[in-house]
């Protein structure tokens, strides 16, 4: 009976965590971590219980809390930092871990008693493991206690690069009492681990001195299942513990430095060898061109694109499609993949699908504008730091001013949350202004207010409606920039175009499954200061209006309204000259794999 009250209360905990401690997420991944969870409870009492080994003895009960102080913090921390501002975010890999720790521990303590009883060693390396497992939660808890923050990327980033004299340094910051206060439950945690393993060794399991079958079938049983689970649990490819919260930061953070200083190396080479001269009529009148990065946007399900829509997805664009003077879409516009990095890290350089560049080695957006003279402001409501942020970071950080609504304590995350941000730009100066919005990213539920719902009722998961709920919320926040940007920042010209489409009414997938998942709405606006300074450009994006295109010339259209000639721009890569070049047999999507012209838009 107390194997099946181990079961019930770990699969309890793992429940109450999980649905306590995460927010917004999707109805299908709800259910498939539910099955997750139940099975990880399931194996870890399973060594234990086939061992026969007493629940209570005090060297399992300490596994049980040190599995569980994993399964807790992170996702509670997370949580405690981001459930007023962050519509959604899910930590269940911590979960996982604490129930496969635990399995995989209680499993080698029993293997350990029945073939090294008593042993000193064992006990000296048992408690090692254990001191190291109870310290990464326990400094969680004393940088949330000292910060009132979860750790974030800025925290872990700054742990990475700090030398022995800043850590004598940052402890010098605090009263005594202070760091007395951090100091003394880590020294008790150590003293309560060595305690425990040295003086409450784990009693023998059932299959003991292996006298009969009974005894070699649980040893096989428990062996192996205790293998599987330490090799599942730490193995370095997908392992889960390399999946946690707190790993997963600290890889993405590592990895971000070494990118960083890569990138930044280059930057050097990059700038130098750039020449620039700008065209068009000087002026002293400062002006501010505005570059709007959507996510899983779909010209399908706007409006603006397709007239004959039930719902009015894009009211302002379709209006704003009526002054063609001044603004232009295109409505044969692809994504160059159907992943935001692939698609970004071309569409923001000079590395794109036509030409053999390195992303590294390319002018970006941010580059030209600076060798132009234009002060450089980003903010983001995506990602900083991870394998779907890391490389358009590293861009964004060679602004002048880089902000993520993510590292902004208690700004809640929606994308109209970005305009509070443009308030910091200086109306003086010549500006170019990036804004990454979440835009429709799934769960889309999660991308607009509850109030702001015009279609469905609020609240109810139905992924076409709120997608299209979500595409109305772009529109309207796009709404709100246009008119911020021309009322206060004498706006020139800005841009929108999405990083990739998506398919809100099927399973999301990594690779190519059709053409709707590339279908991206691009448009550009030029005032008429801007037309009377630079004669021609507004001509060439009409010109090129029903032109087949693909979002990694989307620097060289950023480049054609900047109106500049640089050995680092090709002007018939452009939209926004008449010297644009490709044709629809030339274009390519899914990164160069497929071609646009295969694209019959019967699933439109």
């Amino acid at each position: 009976m107390q194997y099946f009250f181990l079961m019930a209360g770990a699969l309890l905990l793992a429940y109450i965590v999980y649905f306590s401690c995460n927010k917004g997420m999707a109805r299908n991944a709800r259910g498939q971590q539910t099955r997750r969870l139940g099975v990880a409870a399931v194996l870890a009492c399973i060594p234990l219980t086939v061992a026969q080994v007493p629940v209570t003895a005090p060297s399992l009960l300490l596994v049980a809390g040190i599995s569980g102080l994993w399964m807790l913090t992170y996702p509670l921390l997370y949580h405690l930092t981001h459930r007023k501002s962050s519509p959604d975010y899910e930590n269940y890999m911590d979960i996982d871990f604490g129930l496969y720790l635990f399995g995989g521990l209680s499993g080698l303590l029993a293997l350990l008693a029945a073939f090294l009883p008593d042993s000193r060693m064992v006990s000296t390396f048992v408690a090692t493991a254990e001191v190291v497992l109870v310290f990464i939660p326990l400094f969680q808890i004393i940088y949330y206690l000292t910060y009132r923050v979860c750790i974030d990327s800025t925290g872990m980033k700054t742990i990475q690069e700090t030398d022995r004299n800043e850590i004598i340094e940052f402890f010098r910051s605090f009263a005594w009492w202070q760091n007395l206060a951090a100091v003394v439950p880590v020294v008790a945690a150590v003293a309560g681990v060595c305690f425990v393993n040295f003086a409450y060794p784990v009693p023998a399991p059932a299959f003991g001195r292996l006298e009969n079958a009974e005894a070699w079938v649980r040893l096989t049983i428990v062996g192996g299942l205790t293998v599987f689970l330490l090799v599942y649990t730490w193995k370095s490819h997908h392992g889960v513990f390399g999946r946690t919260g707190i790993a997963t930061l600290y890889a993405d953070v590592k990895e971000y430095i070494e990118g960083y200083r890569h990138y930044a190396a280059s930057t050097e080479k990059r700038v130098s060898s750039l020449e620039a001269e700008a065209l068009g009529q000087p002026t002293e009148k400062a002006g501010t061109v505005v570059l709007v990065i959507g996510e899983s946007g779909c010209r399908d399900f706007m409006s603006a694109f397709h007239e004959d829509l039930p719902e009015d997805t894009t009211p302002w664009l379709r209006a704003c499609k009526k002054d063609s003077e001044h603004f232009v879409l295109f409505p044969k516009a692809y994504s160059c993949s159907m992943q935001t990095v692939p698609s970004l890290e071309r569409a923001l350089t000079e590395y794109n699908q036509y030409n053999d560049k390195d992303f590294s080695e390319s002018c970006s957006v941010v580059d030209m504008a600076h060798k132009l003279g234009y002060r450089v402001h980003w903010y983001s409501n995506q990602g900083h730091l991870g394998t779907f942020d890391t490389p358009i970071s590293l861009v964004a950080e060679t602004a002048d001013v880089a902000k993520w609504t993510h590292q902004e304590v208690g700004k809640v995350q929606y994308d109209a949350s970005l305009l509070d941000f443009l308030d910091e730009v200086d109306p003086t100066k010549n500006n170019f202004v990036v804004l990454h919005l979440i835009g429709s990213h799934f769960n889309f539920i999660n991308r607009y207010p509850r109030e702001f719902t015009r279609w469905g009722k609020p609240g109810v998961q139905d992924n076409v409606v709120n997608y299209k709920n979500s595409l109305a919320y772009t529109d309207m926040v796009l709404e709100k920039v246009f008119d911020y940007a021309r009322q206060r920042l004498n706006l020139r010209a800005m841009v929108y175009c999405s990083d990739h489409a998506t398919e809100p009414g099927r399973r999301r997938k990594p690779n190519f499954d059709g053409f709707q998942m590339t279908r991206i709405p691009l448009f550009a606006y030029l005032s008429s200061e801007y037309r009377s300074l630079h004669p021609g450009r507004m001509e060439a994006l009409q010109s090129n209006a029903e032109k087949y295109v693909t979002n990694d010339l989307l620097y060289d259209l950023i480049c054609g309204i900047f109106d500049v000639r640089s050995n680092c721009f090709d002007e018939s890569q452009s939209l926004a000259s008449t010297s644009y070049r490709f044709k629809r047999e030339e274009l390519l999507t899914y990164e160069g794999k497929k071609h646009i012209k295969d694209d019959d838009e019967s699933d439109r």
